[in-house]
């Protein structure tokens, strides 16, 4: 449900980091020639569903990959649902493959600390270095985990900026909500009863956040920070400087989200039965959601809502922009430990980051099958081509993907205000070690896996569930995992401030 951006351009190769950092300009040595180097074949883990027609797309992928690197590429496509289950187990058997699309929400922290992904150092500057120098220093810094980089962040908006997403002509203009007027969770209600009012029984009003309610979208809104993975225990109030951690699950701001939620299920503003759909996007094709959130908002959301979901969308933007090290990392690609070539794979994230007809062939398929281009920079998607991923924040430095019809060619610039306008985070860099206590993770996983979705849909009692969930969390660890993540910050806050 994500919102995502569209983007063209590349305005980062020269550009000043947005977020307090300032650019590379390593020393690098050249990269081998394709002739000097012996052929391999790249295995790449993609959460995007199998497209019918990505063998031609391969085919033609592959000559550029043969003539540059000496390397032909092999995508495993695995559908948003089975991602996080199937990369788990791939990972648990040792399987081979070289490249996998990963984020803290699909367990970038709990795989570095299992030792499932390479360090990148050693090959950053020497295989990538056009990409290095591109990415904003601090970029860098929120990816590494024990002073390591352990992702290859794919180039996007950094500033996140919580939403409330709803259908803008047939339920914004037809029941004249004032979007602009909606600045907390709370300021939405009035406009769900006038739609339930007007809609009947048969559309779903507001689709709750869901697992996503332990989320970086969530706690940017309720003005929290996770240190780590998504939902795992301890957090840090964002405003003032206080670096307290403590237990979200037990924060009155987080409390209060639940209640909120659990009277708008007893309204029937929520359905229940949404807790059951993976994946809602045919849902919201055919109108049966009118509004859902917490999302976040990024420059050229609209067009790219327009062409997945078939509405025009209205934003509520229900909290300020922010640019913390989980908006950095939550799209990144790591290299497997079980990569037999880890060398040439960070030679293919460099072209995947600086080669514009390699990442649009990838992300779009091929010109007259797949796209036909309506301008230097703009493409229209042909209907029902067999290859349309539609994903170019997961595949690479979104700057140079084509524009999609709809998005303004000034987006680019309007990424770039963004970012430069929003706030960072006063612990922008800091990534957490899970190592220490892995285990204990993995158990408080267990725990808040069990009640997180039901809560989310207002399906069960708030207090007394959070009770017993607090009491589990407990008994799995969350008081040593708290501990651990103060002591990390606690060291990380006086390194920083010598």
């Amino acid at each position: 449900m994500t919102v995502v951006l569209v983007t063209a351009t590349s305005l980062v190769g020269c550009a000043k980091d947005n977020t307090g950092g300032a650019t590379h300009s390593p020393n690098v040595t050249a990269t081998p020639t394709a002739a000097a180097l012996a052929p391999v074949k790249l295995k790449w883990v993609l959460r995007i569903p199998a497209q019918k027609e990505s063998e031609p797309v391969l085919a033609e992928v592959n000559k550029i990959l043969k003539e540059k690197i000496n390397a032909t590429l092999d995508i495993q496509f695995i559908e948003a649902a089975a991602y996080t289950e199937k990369t788990k187990l791939m990972i648990a058997a040792g399987e081979d493959f070289d490249i996998m699309f990963t984020s803290p929400a699909y367990n970038f922290y709990d795989n570095v600390a299992k030792g499932a992904f390479l360090p990148m150092d050693d090959f950053l500057k020497k295989y990538a270095p056009k990409a290095y120098g591109q990415i904003p220093a601090n970029f860098w810094s929120a990816a590494k985990v024990d002073n390591k980089v352990y992702g290859f962040p794919n180039y996007q908006i950094a500033a996140r900026q919580s939403v409330i997403n709803f259908r803008k002509k047939d339920m914004v203009d037809k029941y004249g909500i004032d979007v602009n007027a909606i600045k907390k969770m709370e300021d939405l209600e009035p406009a769900l009863a006038k739609m339930k009012a007007g809609e009947g029984a048969d559309k779903f009003i507001f689709m709750s956040p869901g697992t996503t309610i332990t989320g970086v979208d969530t706690m940017n809104y309720l003005k929290l920070e996770t240190l780590g993975s998504d939902g795992s225990p301890g957090v840090i109030e964002a405003a003032g400087s206080d670096y307290k951690v403590s237990n979200q699950y037990e924060h009155p701001a987080f409390v209060n989200l639940l209640k909120l939620l659990k009277s708008w299920s007893e309204k029937g503003y929520i359905n229940k039965d949404l807790a059951l759909v993976k994946d809602p996007t045919e849902l919201l094709k055919a109108g049966r959601i009118l509004s859902y959130g917490l999302n976040t908002y990024k420059p050229g959301a609209e067009a790219e809502s327009k062409a997945r979901y078939n509405f025009d969308p209205a934003f509520a933007y229900v909290a300020d922009p922010i640019v913390t090290t989980s908006s950095v990392t939550a799209t990144m690609q790591a290299i497997s430990r079980t990569s037999k070539n880890p060398e040439r794979a960070m030679m293919f994230l460099e072209l995947m980051n600086t080669d514009k007809q390699l990442y649009n062939m990838v992300l779009y398929g091929l010109e007259g099958k797949n796209y036909k281009k309506t301008g230097d920079n703009s493409i229209e998607v042909i209907p029902d081509s067999g290859y349309a991923p539609n994903v170019a924040w997961m595949l690479g430095d979104q700057l140079n993907a084509y524009l999609l019809p709809g998005v303004a060619a000034d987006i680019p610039q309007k990424t770039d205000q963004l970012n430069k306008s929003a706030k960072a985070s006063k612990i922008m860099g800091f990534s957490f070690d899970a190592e220490p206590v892995k285990a204990e993770l993995a158990q408080a996983k267990t725990v808040t896996d069990k009640y997180i979705l039901a809560l989310a849909y207002g399906m069960i009692d708030v207090d007394s569930t959070l009770a017993t969930m607090n009491k589990e969390l407990k008994a799995a660890g969350m008081d040593k995992i708290i501990a651990e993540k103060q002591k990390q910050l606690d060291a990380w806050v006086a390194a920083n401030k010598k």
